[in-house]
């Protein structure tokens, strides 16, 4: 099966990985770099441009990896789990395992990004200028290196969502006002205004300069940046207004049952092709041993359904992802993005009480959010 995204490795508990669309940008700034120092520097050989540029480009990577780092530390030591750090088309992305829950921490982990990225510019700019009598291709490699991370530094502390700078300006709304809503919606408005200038850009780039891909790269970024602002902003609207809402609320109470021992062809035939169910409990009386999926029983050979039962191709209770009656919707949500789950069920002290499939909780979250619940 295809994967979008490579894993490349962990540290202290982050994984890191590169999507797909890295591959462009990475071949992109491989390009020009490389014609770049060429006409700088025309009595490089090509093996020492080819060389150069590609080293200069994975360390630009790397500053973009330590980039997102400063966001996940800080988030880390303030108490919020970071799962992956992911680079992708755009630049890279921390991935949180929950919003910020007071300004102070919203403006530190924001703003811990862009100061690492001064900092290394320092750190180039210092080593470029100790080296320029010393080795060319490395000075002016970091000279380079210092200049785009000063760039991307001064970029993302723009003031408008989702940069990091539209992070810091809805912090400090949300501190000097006691509310969140409206530092997010300042914030959206910012990086709104930031896409459509951008757009502008793109489009004036175009059509004085008659660089077309410039200007098309340029929109891009401004669809880009368009999308995210107006996605954060819906998604902090549904996490406002689910809040009060409790996993009771959205489960289905009819929950789908086996008993262990049952055979596979049993449940397939009496539960699956007749009723159109994809999973469920297994349980031994009350109690629930674990849970069973058309996924899990592919493990088994066909021929073999009719002598196997369900509890021996299903996931363990100890490995099962559930939820408690009181659990609050944005949490059941998180868990249900973060582990990629199709049902959740509903526990109250080990006992089955409710079910919670992707489609069912859709289609709940989409109701609550138009009765405009909160």
């Amino acid at each position: 099966m295809f994967r979008s995204v490579l894993v490349l490795g962990s540290i202290r508990g982050i994984r890191v990985q590169i999507h797909v669309s890295w591959l462009i940008i990475f071949a992109l700034v491989l390009l020009v770099l490389s014609a770049s120092f060429h006409h700088q520097h025309p009595d490089w050989s090509t093996p020492t441009v080819m060389i150069t540029a590609a080293i200069t480009v994975l360390v630009f990577f790397a500053s973009i990896v330590a980039h997102e780092f400063g966001h996940s530390l800080v988030a880390i030591r303030r108490g919020i789990p970071v799962r992956s750090i992911t680079l992708f088309l755009f630049g890279g992305l921390a991935q949180l395992s929950r919003d910020s829950e007071s300004a102070d921490d919203e403006f530190w982990i924001a703003i811990a990004g862009p100061l690492v990225s001064f900092a290394l510019a320092a750190l180039f700019y210092l080593t470029s200028q100790l080296t320029a009598g010393v080795s060319e291709p490395v000075a002016a490699a970091t000279a380079w290196l210092a200049l785009i991370n000063f760039v991307v530094a001064v970029f993302n502390m723009v003031p408008g969502f989702p940069l990091d700078g539209g992070r810091v300006f809805r912090a400090v709304i949300w501190k000097l006002t006691g509310d969140a809503e409206r530092g997010m919606r300042a914030a959206v408005l910012g990086g709104r205004t930031v896409a459509y200038l951008l757009f502008g850009l793109g489009l004036w780039t175009m059509l004085t300069h008659g660089n077309v891909f410039g200007g098309i790269w340029i929109m891009l970024i401004a669809w880009f940046l368009l999308a995210n602002a107006e996605a954060g902003q819906q998604g902090f609207d549904m996490q406002r207004r689910m809040s009060g809402v409790r996993a009771r609320e959205l489960a289905d109470r009819q929950v789908p049952t086996v008993a262990a021992g049952t055979s596979i062809t049993d449940w397939v035939e009496q539960s699956v092709l007749q009723h159109g169910l994809r999973s469920a409990l297994v349980c031994r009386g009350q109690e629930v041993l674990g849970l069973v999926s058309l996924t899990d029983i592919r493990a088994c050979p066909r021929d073999e359904w009719a002598l196997t039962p369900v509890d021996r191709h299903m996931t363990r209770r100890e490995s099962l992802h559930t939820v408690s009656p009181e659990t609050p919707a944005p949490e059941l949500l998180q868990a249900v993005t973060e582990h990629n789950l199709n049902q959740v069920p509903v526990l109250d002290e080990g006992r089955p009480v409710g079910w919670i499939d992707r489609e069912r909780l859709l289609r709940m979250v989409k109701m609550h959010m138009e009765l405009g619940r909160g």
